[in-house]
């Protein structure tokens, strides 16, 4: 077969995370599992790694001039054509002239809320006017195309249920194909420093680490990556007089991560919505219990693993942290658990059930 996949949210983010990871797992690791012809799709040159493995490349734009790109976009149109599969890999605006193309299967992956947000999620017209049209024009083509797509693929069971609740997917076209963790995320050998780790800035983050200090924690509390929600966090921190105490660390790439995993006593992830939850599973495979909320896909991902309480529920969370904090028998249980339910992922099985979906779409 030949395949193309959606590659460009690798060239244009800034920091590599969740879905510029998946997309590039699978381009690693999909031509270990298959002999089929792989073509990644863009539209801009780009210096990432996966364009250096020897796989086909359509670029879409060129900035050729006259008569040559007018034969050069011919070329690369025709191209498409001539694939058996595009896997668009996130629901974005520029892919939907994709699911035009005659004849070839199109697959499309759903990672969370790109498609299905609950109201009280969308933009604001008057708040973010772009983010509010993006999003009108994402349901307006979705809905108007979701039909020339063959199969969905769902990064958990809870997401497959989404798709079919909220936008009327049938249940046959939707396949759960879990993300993966890749095999440099373990345990290092490393002295175990006293914080709490999070990536999520949220306000009830903040109330809840001001709660553990209250009944004796003095760990530090470290804060990666930035979600929308930082500004509310750290006025709070100001308000509360914890600046000397809780450090906004900002993204980090994935072998700084690492480390930041494997040096911290808990990792805690408030999440409202979360389709897969993936720093929750790279937590459990650097050794690093993990304290959650029970919602979305995080109960899958997490299992008997972790702890989950419920979304709101700050005192049920704090008694959680600090029964891991001041538990070592408790933390000890939790670290050999996370490990054991992090080898049940990895992006070598992401891509050959990826193939699955191929196969049984071509059938």
């Amino acid at each position: 077969m030949k395949i193309g996949i959606t590659t460009d949210i690798v060239d244009s983010t800034k920091y590599h995370k969740g879905v510029s990871y998946y997309i590039q797992y699978l381009v690693k690791n999909l031509p270990r599992m298959s002999n089929d012809e792989i073509y990644l799709v863009h539209f801009k040159h780009s210096n990432n790694y996966i364009y250096k493995l020897d796989l086909g490349e359509i670029i879409i734009r060129s900035s050729d001039s006259g008569f040559s790109k007018s034969l050069a976009s011919y070329r690369r149109k025709e191209l498409l054509k001539e694939l058996d599969i595009i896997h668009t890999t996130a629901p974005r605006l520029p892919y939907f002239p994709l699911y035009s193309i005659p004849k070839v299967k199109k697959v499309l992956t759903v990672h969370g809320l790109d498609l299905y947000i609950p109201s009280y999620w969308r933009a604001r017209f008057h708040k973010m006017p772009m983010g509010w049209l993006q999003q009108k024009l994402l349901d307006v083509l979705f809905s108007r195309n979701k039909d020339k797509i063959d199969a969905f693929i769902a990064v958990s069971n809870f997401l497959k249920q989404e798709l079919v609740t909220h936008l009327r997917i049938p249940n046959e076209k939707i396949w759960v194909v879990y993300h993966g963790v890749d095999t440099r995320f373990k345990p290092l050998k490393m002295e175990k420093y006293p914080v709490i780790i999070s990536d999520t800035p949220l306000p009830e983050l903040i109330k809840i680490y001001y709660k553990l200090r209250k009944k004796g924690i003095t760990h530090k509390l470290l804060i990666f990556t930035r979600r929308g929600y930082g500004a509310e966090a750290e006025k709070l921190v100001y308000h509360l007089n914890l600046q000397k105490y809780i450090d906004f660390i900002g993204h980090l790439p994935q072998d700084e991560l690492i480390g930041l995993y494997s040096r911290a006593e808990v990792f805690v992830h408030l999440a409202g919505y979360e389709g897969f939850g993936l720093t929750t599973l790279e937590a459990m495979a650097c050794g690093c219990p993990v304290v959650t909320t029970n919602v979305g896909s995080l109960p899958e991902v997490v299992g008997n693993a972790g702890i989950l309480k419920n979304q709101g529920d700050i005192e049920g969370l704090v008694n959680a942290i600090y029964e891991v904090l001041t538990n070592e028998g408790l933390r000890q249980d939790m670290i050999k658990k996370g490990l054991e339910r992090a080898k049940m992922f990895s992006w070598e099985k992401t891509a050959r059930e990826t193939i699955k979906v191929y196969e049984d779409i071509c059938k």
